[in-house]
């Protein structure tokens, strides 16, 4: 399916039927073609921790909000960025990969490793925060149409409370929580929504105050 049917197509999904069994080959083949999203110099900070423990979902149904894709859907998945992704180790680390791979040669290999760590140095906790809810948000939209053209229903899901919901996931500071994706098989077709025509949403050169 073309990329411009799949984003017509997709809806957000709440209804999911808890008999259907995702299976991990899939799952794994869905979260590794999502990995070759678009990331800043590729220093790959987006992990997928997948919540399959009956009992972690029903400690999170009410961090969530109750909302009862978290205990229905297939596969829950928590979208993570990784802190540790900065560091000058993992920068060098998949560089040297890329050329011992024969991508590129060693004076790009050493041009592209001392830009990006340059360009991480300087950055605050909190710039380094939306570094990776980038990165992590490009995969998770890669994961969304990917689940879609397998025939599969997700919902992208920011409601819950995040110190809640990491503490009972036991997950450090190393890593930025971004938002759940629920996936499966929907019983309920989600419904339509208005989307502003490209005339409200679409400037160039000035955008107004």
């Amino acid at each position: 399916m073309h990329v411009q049917a799949l984003l017509e197509k997709r809806r957000s999904v709440r209804h999911f039927d808890p008999d259907y069994a995702l299976n991990e080959e899939t799952l794994s083949t869905l979260i590794a073609l999502a990995s070759k999203s678009p990331n800043g110099n590729n220093i790959q900070a987006t992990r997928y921790l997948v919540i399959d423990d009956p009992d972690l979902r029903n400690t999170l149904l009410p961090i969530a909000f109750n909302q009862q894709q978290v205990l229905e859907a297939s596969a829950l998945i928590l979208m993570l960025g990784d802190f540790k992704a900065f560091a000058k180790n993992n920068i060098t680390s998949i560089l040297e990969e890329g050329f011992q791979a024969g991508f590129y040669d060693e004076s790009t290999r050493d041009f592209l490793t001392d830009a990006a760590i340059q360009y991480y140095a300087s950055k605050t906790e909190q710039e380094l925060a939306i570094e990776l809810t980038r990165d992590v948000s490009l995969a998770a939209m890669s994961f969304v149409l990917l689940a879609q053209e397998a025939g599969l229903q997700t919902i992208t899901m920011s409601g819950y409370h995040s110190a809640e919901l990491k503490s009972a996931l036991n997950i450090s500071d190393r890593y930025l929580d971004v938002m759940l994706i629920a996936v499966g098989k929907g019983i309920k077709e989600g419904h339509q929504t208005v989307r502003h025509p490209v005339e409200k949403i679409m400037y160039h050169n000035h955008i107004p105050a």
